[in-house]
């Protein structure tokens, strides 16, 4: 019996369709944005956004001394979106730069009074809306997605292997080739 060549998951979802990995990873999308959405809309009204959320909440929740480049790793975003949001943080008095005593020009942080409040406002509005969103779910349910997250994290800082090459992609010599006969 002749073997078929699978559709790629471009080929499909060109023609409407889709595959479960990708339906998966859309609604993991959207869950986000959504969940994301719901949380700065409330924090709008104590005039706080999920942004300013998640930097005090990574300064608050680190351990040890903690620089703008350690927030910047730990949120998965470019130092200079930290340095801007410290810049503004500060200001507000939220957040305070002190500059490490083994090198001068790194700043660690740390949260004021005022920042620690802060956090304890947000968290709380946080915890109404993500209590909604897990609502019916079980202790086992919350583990298991947990555990698949967290290996799906961890699978972005795995090397992969460049796979186009084996999959029909041009190559620049069968280009080069092509040019020469033509």
């Amino acid at each position: 019996m002749p073997q078929h060549k699978a559709s790629t998951s471009f080929e499909v979802y060109k023609q409407g369709g889709s595959t479960r990995e990708i339906r998966m990873l859309v609604d993991m999308v959207l869950l986000v944005r959504g969940f994301r959405s719901k949380v700065d809309e409330e924090l709008r009204k104590i005039g706080q956004s999920t942004a300013r959320m998640e930097t005090l909440a990574a300064i608050l929740n680190m351990q040890g001394d903690k620089s703008q480049s350690d927030v910047a790793r730990r949120l998965r975003i470019e130092g200079a979106t930290v340095t801007r949001m410290i810049d503004i943080l500060s200001k507000e008095g939220l957040v305070e730069r002190t500059p490490a005593p083994h090198d001068r020009r790194v700043n660690l942080l740390s949260l004021t009074p005022a920042g620690v409040d802060t956090v304890e406002r947000i968290f709380t509005i946080y915890d109404r809306v993500r209590g909604h969103l897990l609502e019916g779910m079980s202790d086992d349910q919350i583990d298991e997605l947990t555990a698949v997250l967290e290996n799906m994290i961890g699978r972005l800082d795995v090397p992969y292997a460049d796979e186009l090459a084996d999959e029909g992609a041009p190559q620049p010599s069968d280009e080069i080739a092509s040019d020469v006969r033509d």
